[in-house]
């Protein structure tokens, strides 16, 4: 159906906004109604596209096509009251309508609180729409605002606004391809045009546009603030889970993932115990010793010592007791903006921990207390920092130190010839790492410096903007030095440096011939710039992204899309052992059924469970001859990273 907004909006006083911007249009498919920190009334509230009337509610009844989304509603005598001063309180009807003209009408009154009113439009979903904020900021202004993948932002400035209790106002908002306009009791305030959210924006996009954006990334889902080291020929990567959708105020399921050839990663199940219910982040390389293996993450914001039997854990507190909010115990140094810490151990088994803003101490033996005074190290290059990395080659003592954040995120270095406690020297070029915009590698950010076992070439990986915010995934590139020791500038690419070691799928994953269909597919999201405006990106959301063997491309299936499925095609009939599911966000679980066929009309069970479990891959096995393979979500976000079909039995990594 054709939408036409009309919002009817509270009385502005100023100009009217003007922004002009190149644009895609937008659709219509929901509004909102709502206000932050205020009670409400609204009434009249009507959806026009063209000659075709989407909603016409005077609120003479309970229409169970609002869905509250935060707040207390009611109709009553007429009008939809709205009680609570919650930020926002939010009702929605959901329609959906490919026009790209439409308008909205309502009227509003304000009962009592400290703003206005919020008549939202263009809702695809709970992250994505626009709406006008009429009496915010305490009451003084008006403003268009978007939100992008949960993420909101001002379009165009805002005009003085007052919003007087007790009074109804007429609000008219007017979608006209790329135009919003919006209006107060028949007055002009805000007339701008904007590019929406992305969609159909597949069609000016090259065919490659998400391999160039999100290229080869290590791990096969959202993390960030990568430690990797090396034991016993198995490579182990630990970071923060990201794309838990609440940005810094939460973080995923701690996960320790492993790999055998660098290439081919997994991960079983939570890293601490089940009862664990912090805020996981940063966490830092594992280091052995005392029998134990080391890590120092930050748990709710605070440096915290936990130990393991086992590099993959389950970890927990030095004495032996669960990590919980309840037992928390942080690491004995004053915890004031105490985030991403790194463990050194020299070649005298002397220990020394470093963390954000430049701080060191010397570690007792056992790892869990400082032995001496904080130091402060004395880096060229001033401003915030986090991110710390000290390490040792030939000799030589290098810290690591990132500047800046977002897209400008960069690594500088010093070094020592003598000890962790210096003196240290700066070379000339320090900067080892910054946004390329020709590799479209955009804020080269908190990571770590390794280099594998009988091995002495070094690898810098490395967290990237991503899709801003806290939907980051990590890529590693070679490090090479100088005949001096100092290091040349990183080649930062979005290819990878692939297997270190034989690979652990050695058969063909005939899935990279193959043709994908699904479900729904999400429409294209455009990625929101923070700090550089050059950063042009958007996400697709295709099939045919999870058979493309890349980690940084996804399928997603479309927001509501209760019955979630994912088929592929092989063409012809061939014959199975394998399948590999690499679902988005994993940490969180899976349930699913899969299912083959020769004809894609009579299906056969394969493999699946319906118990949502913690892992990624998850792996089935089955001798059989077929053409189609049918993965139907069951429970879990509806997405994949990757999805491998293996026509020969081949070396699994365990």
């Amino acid at each position: 159906m054709t939408v036409k907004l009309i919002a009817t909006i509270a009385a502005v006083s100023g100009a009217p906004l003007l922004a002009q911007t190149t644009a895609l249009a937008k659709a219509a498919d929901g509004i909102m109604l709502g206000s932050w920190n205020t009670q409400v009334e609204f009434d009249d509230a009507n959806v026009v596209c063209g000659k075709n009337v989407v909603l016409n509610d005077s609120f003479d009844a309970q229409v169970s096509s609002w869905v509250p989304e935060g707040g207390v509603w009611l109709v009553t005598n007429g009008v939809l009251r709205q009680t609570s001063s919650a930020t926002p309180a939010l009702t929605r009807f959901t329609f959906k309508n490919p026009a790209t003209n439409y308008t909205v009408l309502v009227r509003a009154k304000k009962l009592g609180g400290a703003e206005g009113f919020l008549v939202g439009f263009g809702a695809r979903d709970s992250e994505n729409y626009y709406w006008l904020n009429l009496g915010g900021w305490n009451n003084t202004a008006a403003a268009l605002e978007k939100s992008l993948d949960g993420e909101r932002s001002p379009v165009g400035t805002r005009v003085g606004e007052v919003i007087e209790t007790g009074r109804w106002y007429a609000l008219k908002i007017e979608v006209t391809g790329q135009r919003i306009q919006c209006f107060v009791d028949g007055r002009r305030i805000i007339d701008l045009t904007d590019a929406g959210f992305g969609k159909g924006d597949s069609a000016v996009l090259p065919p490659d546009n998400d391999k160039l954006n999100f290229g080869r990334a290590l791990i096969p889902d959202m993390v960030a603030d990568p430690s990797i080291v090396d034991i016993d020929g198995t490579f182990y990567c630990y970071a923060t889970t990201d794309g838990w959708g609440q940005g810094l105020a939460t973080s995923g399921t701690p996960v320790v993932w492993q790999s055998k050839d660098f290439r081919n990663w997994s991960f079983e199940g939570s890293s601490f115990p089940a009862d664990f219910d912090l805020k996981y982040w940063a966490p830092s390389t594992v280091v052995h010793k005392n029998g134990r293996y080391y890590s120092f993450p930050t748990l709710d914001g605070k440096i915290t010592a936990v130990v393991a039997d086992s590099p993959l854990g389950p970890f927990v507190a030095p004495d032996g007791r669960h990590v919980t909010k309840a037992t928390l115990r942080p690491f004995p140094i004053e915890q004031k903006s105490t985030i991403d810490a790194e463990v050194f151990i020299d070649d005298d088994g002397q220990a020394y921990v470093v963390w954000s803003r430049r701080r060191m101490v010397k570690l007792k033996p056992d790892l869990l207390s400082p032995d001496g005074p904080l130091i402060n190290l004395p880096t060229k290059r001033e401003g915030y920092s986090e991110g710390p990395f000290l390490t040792k080659r030939n000799g030589i003592y290098y810290y690591f130190y990132t500047l800046g954040g977002n897209e400008a995120y960069q690594y500088a270095y010093m070094m020592s010839r003598t000890s962790p406690l210096g003196p240290w020297e700066t070379p000339e070029q320090d900067i080892i790492a910054t946004t390329d915009h020709a590799e479209k590698v955009f804020g080269p950010g908190h990571g770590c410096f390794f280099h594998p076992q009988g091995s002495d070439q070094w690898y810098f990986v490395y967290l990237e903007y991503g899709r801003g915010g806290t939907t980051r995934q990590i890529y590693a590139d070679k490090m090479n030095f100088n005949p001096d020791g100092t290091i040349q500038p990183v080649k930062l690419t979005k290819t990878g440096v692939g297997a270190l070691r034989p690979t652990t799928n050695s058969s063909p994953n005939l899935a990279l011939d193959a043709r994908a269909t699904a479900s729904s597919v999400r429409p294209n999201s455009r990625v929101r710039p923070r700090s550089d405006r050059s950063l042009d990106r958007v996400e697709t959301f295709a099939p045919a992204n999870a058979l493309d063997d890349f980690n940084g491309t996804r399928w997603l299936a479309a927001a509501g899309d209760s019955n979630a499925w994912f088929q592929v095609d092989l063409g012809v009939p061939r014959d199975i052992r394998r399948t590999e599911a690499y679902f988005v966000k994993p940490a969180a679980g899976h349930a699913y059924r899969l299912e083959w066929s020769l004809d894609g009309a009579t299906w056969q069970p394969y493999g699946g469970h319906e118990d949502v479990i913690l892992r990624s891959p998850h792996r089935d096995e089955k001798t059989v001859r077929a053409r189609y393979l049918k993965l139907t979500i069951l429970e879990g976000e509806p997405g994949l990273w990757e999805f491998r079909i293996y026509g020969e039995s081949g070396q699994l990594t365990k």
